[in-house]
């Protein structure tokens, strides 16, 4: 199954917004901002990756989307640090966890297509 930009968009809000909402009691915060910092992080570097993508598939091949990934994860963890209002190593740890889940998604549909 091939995706389009705006069909892989709206499954990684989904999933992130989910993700993070689900990860939010272990962390002590609300559901909602978990939530909204998922999706505003991925509403900001999802347009960008899917750019860059192309670009810096020329030069690192393989290597593309672990690269982007990391680089998307350091980029959202200050959604989670301020709008969800937790500490600079929770919110690494979210970002984290959250595009670990949107990835594994992304992983999981090609699969199964």
């Amino acid at each position: 199954m091939h995706l389009t930009q705006l069909d892989a968009f709206a499954i990684t809000l989904a999933v992130e917004a989910i993700a993070a909402a689900g990860l939010a009691p272990a962390f002590k915060i609300e559901r909602a901002r978990a939530a909204l910092s998922g999706v505003s992080g991925s509403a900001f570097t999802h347009p960008v990756l899917w750019w860059a993508f192309p670009q810096v598939y020329a030069h690192l091949g393989a290597a593309t989307t672990p690269t982007l990934e990391v680089l998307v994860m350091i980029a959202e963890a200050p959604f989670y640090r301020v709008l969800a209002k937790v500490n600079w190593t929770e919110a690494f740890l979210l970002s984290v966890l959250v595009n670990a889940a949107s990835w594994w998604m992304g992983e999981l549909i090609y699969a199964l297509s």
